[in-house]
């Protein structure tokens, strides 16, 4: 893995840059303390990950990263800074981790371990699938991993985000559904924190660029998943459009397991529940008539036991 240096403070550069030279597998091809010539230099170093101190002069970090991410899209990013605060601000960009300075060995090989790995899962692809109805799951490469979130609420603003059907929802609401009894200031900490949890989770399994944060709004890319209530969706649109198409209303019925996460009681899931079982019950009446007025009465039974569950 090709790696390059930037921070304006030569002993910080030196630094890591003997620590990195430590794990196997890693080179260190160039280290700069002026951001514009490691930027104009990008073509030559073709680097895989770049490590950028957050405060600097002209250029910060956080600028310089969009500003080689546009000319190398492919790289990965490590931002390192003397202040923790910095965390938050990093959020809403596409580094992959924060290190406080002076980085420890440790925490620098847990770091370049895990960016090798999503590297690699990268490059092959992934495949995920997630069921709301009924009971909550993940699924990626066919591997459940719902039991193993950082905590509660990671997983809880998973679920709440792919409840939205990747709509954009707005900081602000997220804290009033998620922490309703908290201040707008311990809320906003928590979802800090909580964000970057579900980001790192997420980078572990070499998922990138799915959660999606801008001007205040979060909101995850559902375009390479699998969501049974997207489909859900898909099939009652197609249903309303054309009312001959009965096999919408049947794939309708197949996708219901039960209520939107059933296993998950969080406050706000009620008011989004209603609305999925009327359609599913709507479906399941207009089922059973179809059939009943064809003379199927087997398969009218079958959509009449389904009531019952």
């Amino acid at each position: 893995m090709k790696v390059i240096i930037i921070d304006d403070e030569y002993y910080a550069l030196r630094n890591l840059k003997s620590k990195l030279e430590k794990i196997a597998g890693v080179e260190v091809v160039a280290m700069y303390e002026d951001p514009a010539i490691a930027l104009d230099e990008l073509s030559n170093t073709q680097p895989d990950l770049a490590f950028l101190d957050i405060e600097m002069p002209e250029t910060d970090g956080i600028t310089l990263l969009g500003m080689m991410f546009k000319k190398r899209p492919d790289m990965d990013f490590v931002f390192t800074s003397a202040y923790h605060a910095y965390v938050t601000e990093t959020l809403e960009t596409k580094a992959l981790d924060f290190l406080v300075k002076p980085v420890k060995f440790e925490q620098l090989y847990v770091t370049l371990e895990k960016i090798k790995k999503i590297r690699t899962k990268s490059s092959i692809g992934h495949k995920i699938e997630v069921k709301c109805f009924g009971d909550f799951a993940v699924f990626i490469d066919g591997k459940m991993i719902d039991e193993h979130w950082r905590t509660k609420k990671t997983e809880e603003l998973f679920a709440y985000l792919l409840c939205m059907n990747g709509k954009s929802v707005s900081r602000e609401r997220i804290i009033n559904d998620l922490w309703p009894e908290l201040s707008m200031e311990k809320g906003y900490a928590n979802l800090y924190t909580t964000q970057y949890y579900l980001k790192k989770r997420l980078n572990t399994f070499g998922i990138q660029h799915v959660l999606k944060s801008r001007l205040g709004n979060i909101s995850l890319s559902l375009e390479d998943m699998k969501l049974d209530l997207l489909e859900f969706d898909h099939f009652s649109e197609r249903y309303n459009e054309d009312k001959s198409k009965m096999e919408m209303l049947e794939q309708m019925v197949e996708l219901y397991r039960g209520l939107l996460l059933e296993n998950k009681p969080y406050s706000w899931t009620l008011s989004i529940q209603q609305p999925y079982e009327v359609k599913f019950e709507n479906a399941l009446n207009s089922l059973i008539q179809f059939y009943s007025e064809r003379g199927d009465e087997k398969t009218a039974e079958y959509y009449e036991m389904k009531k019952m569950f």
